[in-house]
């Protein structure tokens, strides 16, 4: 017998992906190998085995962020700027428009009142206090009533009370 070398064989069907052929051919003039090159360097690759032939240069993460960001950007700019620019139209027709004479008599009108306080718009101080210092009673992290922290509440809102009513006379 002969000592021939062995030569090992794969092959493969592509029946369920005919258009792969194509996309390896193409791949493998890509790179100036052959086909059988290229299909045994990817097997390689998957393997983890070192390859015969050098890759070709893919483009960085880096690169491709930094231009998904520039265009991101861009489209940003371009978004906000017309929302920019139909506010400012919206805000131009409204200065345009005088105030209807009722609604200018509403804001007139709710203007004094906010300055004059009327006495029975008041609160009742004391009924505030009373509640306040009940919350301080109960629940979690209570105190009683005879404890020096409710006796300084106690007095603090006494104080506050005082301080109201004397610039409400004023």
């Amino acid at each position: 017998m002969t000592d021939k070398p062995l030569r090992p064989q794969l092959n493969i069907r592509l029946d369920k992906n005919p258009s792969l052929l194509d996309d390896i051919k193409q791949a493998a003039t890509d790179r100036n190998t052959s086909a059988s090159e290229f299909v045994i360097d990817a097997i390689k690759s998957a393997l983890g085995k070192p390859t015969t032939t050098t890759p070709t240069e893919t483009p960085s993460l880096e690169g491709i962020l930094a231009e998904v960001d520039k265009h991101l950007d861009a489209k940003l700019d371009e978004r906000l700027g017309e929302f920019e620019r139909r506010l400012l139209v919206q805000v131009r027709q409204y200065d345009r428009q005088p105030p209807p004479e009722k609604d200018r008599q509403v804001r007139e009108e709710s203007r004094q009142d906010s300055e004059e306080i009327k006495p029975e718009a008041r609160p009742d101080y004391q009924e505030l206090r009373d509640r306040i210092l009940r919350s301080l009673t109960t629940g979690r992290g209570s105190f009683a009533s005879t404890s020096p922290q409710y006796r300084a509440a106690s007095k603090a809102l006494d104080r506050f009370i005082a301080e109201i009513e004397v610039d409400l006379k004023e």
